[in-house]
């Protein structure tokens, strides 16, 4: 795992689609709290997309595309369960809640980009962290997301309102996690994308 190019991918992708990616994120959480995390799997599916493409082929994303995962709303629905599932994990003694989190990252992903069943994402993430071992994926979602948190809520303890930085968190993760499912998937390398670009702007 290549942790310094996938947070150079996702510097790229934000700075590039900043107003998408980033308030784009905002309302994305917030609608999702709204409906009580029934929406998650449409929300933030059509979401995950719009960065896999830009990823894979540079497609600027139109802030209106990011609700796009709502036509797809019965086949991304299902994730919700699968969100019910991972937090009574965490209730359950905490690891259970850990090792779901690991085993199913790619879920949504797999979901949305190879248009496959709940069952069968579930399935293809966990070999996959099998195959490419338990402990790096573990580490990847605490850079990304433990020590991060931590940190936001260590500094809102001083000054309370910037736990609103929460919020940015979102969408770097997704960027992240991102690249690492092209990576772990597909064998991507941002670089070769970016270097075709060159050539054809040339």
């Amino acid at each position: 795992m290549d942790f310094q190019k996938h947070l150079g991918n996702m510097y790229k992708m934000l700075k590039d689609n900043f107003f998408v990616f980033v308030v784009g994120g905002f309302v994305i959480q917030f609608l999702s709290s709204l409906s009580l995390g029934i929406l998650i799997g449409p929300l933030m599916g059509g979401y995950l997309m719009l960065m896999l493409n830009w990823l894979r082929r540079g497609e600027r994303p139109q802030f209106g595309e990011v609700f796009s995962g709502m036509q797809r709303f019965r086949e991304l629905f299902p994730v919700f369960f699968l969100l019910l599932l991972v937090l009574l994990g965490y209730f359950l003694l905490i690891l259970p809640g850990i090792l779901m989190t690991v085993w199913w990252m790619y879920v949504l992903f797999l979901m949305v980009d190879k248009r496959i069943s709940l069952a069968d994402a579930m399935a293809e993430s966990k070999a996959k962290v099998g195959e490419k071992g338990f402990f790096m994926h573990f580490v990847f979602i605490i850079l990304i997301a433990v020590i991060p948190t931590m940190i936001i809520n260590m500094i809102a303890a001083i000054i309370p309102p910037l736990i609103i930085l929460q919020y940015l968190l979102f969408p770097l993760q997704c960027a992240c996690q991102a690249s690492l499912y092209l990576e772990q998937f597909e064998g991507f390398d941002s670089t070769e994308r970016n270097g075709a670009q060159l050539l054809d702007q040339g």
